[in-house]
């Protein structure tokens, strides 16, 4: 499997086997690029544990949400699809939260408590609202923009983590909720 070069030519000619394999890896390459950003590992593991301040003076810690599924929003409001997506939020935390589920936003970058908290009342936020921090964004391994989710069981389990807005998002988060609501 080497390749040889002919005389005048800059790039070495590739032969049989190594053509092929070149081929594949475009293709490859093509194809995955093709489907958008690459789906993150379902690993299960145990959740992180934090102490967050919320915007009412209170703080919430993983333990607080003990026995309960936790839908964690890592988000911005400078975020235009973290935005987009509080209605449906809202939505999804009045359908599930006498179930047993509770949604949690975790502001990052945000701005002051006060500024945040003007925000959340002008867009009518219903669900609970902590003050994220750097350390906690670490160790929850959000490190690739907002919004990003985490699911986290009833046991304190991270069962799947969510980067972006797709279009399936409520769709896949109350499969989620349904299942650790039934295990």
């Amino acid at each position: 499997m080497t390749a040889r070069f002919d005389r005048g030519r800059a790039s070495p000619v590739y032969t049989g086997r190594m053509k092929r394999r070149a081929t594949l890896a475009i293709l490859t390459a093509l194809a995955l690029s093709a489907c958008g950003a690459a789906p993150r590992k379902s690993q299960v593991k145990a959740a992180p544990a934090f102490d967050l301040a919320d915007l009412n003076g209170g703080r919430a810690t993983l333990d607080s949400f003990k026995g309960k599924v936790v839908i964690l929003d890592f988000w911005a409001t400078w975020c235009g699809p973290c935005i987009h997506e509080i209605p449906e939020y809202a939505e999804f935390w009045r359908k599930n939260q006498p179930r047993g589920v509770e949604v949690v936003g975790v502001v990052m970058d945000s701005g002051s408590p006060n500024e945040i908290n003007d925000f959340v009342r002008e867009n009518r936020i219903p669900y609970r609202q902590l003050l994220g921090d750097d350390n906690t964004a670490e160790k929850f391994g959000v490190n690739q923009g907002y919004p990003t989710t985490i699911i986290i069981d009833r046991q304190g389990m991270i069962r799947k983590t969510i980067l972006g807005s797709p279009p399936t998002k409520f769709e896949t988060l109350q499969q989620l909720a349904d299942a650790a609501l039934s295990s």
